[in-house]
């Protein structure tokens, strides 16, 4: 019997010509859902999934129903979509899976145009946060922007763009200025912004035009002060209050920022958010896959950050965190990132890489993944798959040293499974 994901999967990642014409024809089909609810929309290139769970946690700690839309996923399809921190039920999924189908059927589409899976996903995901009569949804873009399926949406109440820096260029564009302008997209009149702190300045700009174009007014929040972080998660001040967070990196403190920022508009929209779900949610968030702690002896930690943006905020954690740890890296890319310069920062701080593939289509070859790592590292395996990379990393490591898995989102969802499956295993 077929899975409802397996029939979304084979839609593809693209469906047409860049446009929002596919995914309004279908939501209108559908009896346009989205327009029953109201939104925090997430653009940006590193950040907005931390972003969104903060925010989430921080809503659902304060009373509301609150839906999250994220994406991708690492272990299970139905990660996407969330209600009150619930993943959405297999039940639920395939009868909505086939309510969209048949909305679907009823299309009348450009020639060589078709729904494709994420705007099929955002369609699944409008019906099921307002069957769920959510009070908010934190919706996160999937790629770019102005075109993004979730930018259907009419003006959300607050539109927040986090980090911006290269990636996905082939089809957003190859300067920070252009990648901003595609993702301020979301921007509209009648919207709250909100700019993450120490965007490039090019960018800042590009949102700041965008804001002024439609009359939203835009807050940019100040730095933290009195910041100190851990491998158990960070402190740090801002405005008149100190908070603790139990993600791990300088760069959530920094998407901690963004969260307050979204706080504060949401609070001048009428949502009632006391301090104190704000600190318990700020230090009750976990996400998994970003600088996550799945064994102590040796450390292992989880990463997903796979472009140049992310991969500097993994490298300032490593270099700030690890003390005099010896790293042993398993890293696994996808060929249509900037893989070089990823690479190369990685390689460079490890004692020894053990190089695999995730297992994906668009996955790099293994050897050329190893040969690039050599130019950095004097001590490089090649492996035949995730499991088999982190089983040599973990035979060549001491208790004193640090396993990090990272490289791609594919290879982080693999190695959940791994360490799942060995948790299970211990009990």
């Amino acid at each position: 019997m077929e899975r409802p994901e397996d029939y979304i999967h084979a839609l593809g990642r693209f469906s047409g010509a860049p446009g929002l014409h596919r995914i309004r024809a279908l939501l209108a089909a559908l009896g346009d859902p989205q327009r029953a609810l109201r939104f925090v929309h997430l653009a940006g290139t590193n950040g907005k999934g931390s972003t969104a769970a903060m925010t989430a946690e921080i809503v659902l700690r304060a009373g509301y129903r609150v839906g999250l839309f994220t994406s991708p996923y690492l272990v299970a399809f139905e990660e996407r979509i969330r209600v009150n921190g619930e993943m959405i039920g297999q039940d639920d999924l395939a009868r909505l899976t086939d309510r969209v189908r048949a909305a679907v059927s009823m299309l009348s589409l450009h020639e060589g145009e078709h729904i494709g899976e994420f705007e099929f996903v955002t369609a699944v995901g409008m019906l099921y946060f307002v069957e769920r009569a959510c009070d908010l949804v934190v919706l996160e873009t999937g790629l770019g922007g102005e075109f993004d399926a979730t930018n259907a949406i009419d003006p959300p109440l607050v539109a927040a763009i986090t980090s911006i820096s290269l990636d996905h260029t082939a089809v957003l564009g190859d300067t920070v200025e252009q990648i901003a302008r595609t993702k301020a997209g979301i921007i509209k009149q009648g919207s709250t912004v909100v700019c993450a702190y120490g965007q490039p300045e090019g960018a800042r700009r590009e949102i700041e035009n965008a804001c002024k174009r439609v009359g939203s007014p835009l807050t940019i929040p100040a730095p933290a002060t009195a910041v100190v972080c851990g491998l158990d998660g960070s402190q740090f001040h801002a405005g008149e209050h100190t908070y603790y967070l139990s993600l791990i990196g300088r760069h959530q403190v920094e998407n901690a920022l963004t969260v307050l920022a979204i706080v504060g508009a949401l609070r001048d929209r009428g949502f009632f958010l006391p301090e104190d779900a704000v600190r318990d949610g700020l230090a009750g968030t976990r996400f998994a896959g970003r600088l996550e702690i799945v064994a102590t002896a040796p450390l292992t930690l989880l990463d997903g950050a796979h472009n140049p943006g992310g991969v500097v905020a993994l490298t300032d954690a490593i270099d700030t965190l690890l003390d005099d740890r010896r790293l042993l890296l398993v890293i696994g890319m996808v060929r249509d990132k900037a893989v070089e310069p990823c690479v190369a920062a990685l390689a460079s701080r490890a004692s020894a890489v053990f190089a695999c593939a995730p297992n994906n289509e668009r996955a790099l070859p293994v050897q050329q993944l190893a040969d690039l790592a050599a130019c950095h590292c004097a001590e490089v395996h090649t492996c035949e798959s995730v499991a088999a990379a982190y089983a040599a990393a973990r035979r060549n490591a001491t208790e004193s040293d640090c396993i990090l898995l990272c490289g791609s989102l594919y290879l982080v969802g693999e190695a959940e499974k791994i360490f799942a499956a060995r948790q299970k295993a211990a009990q």
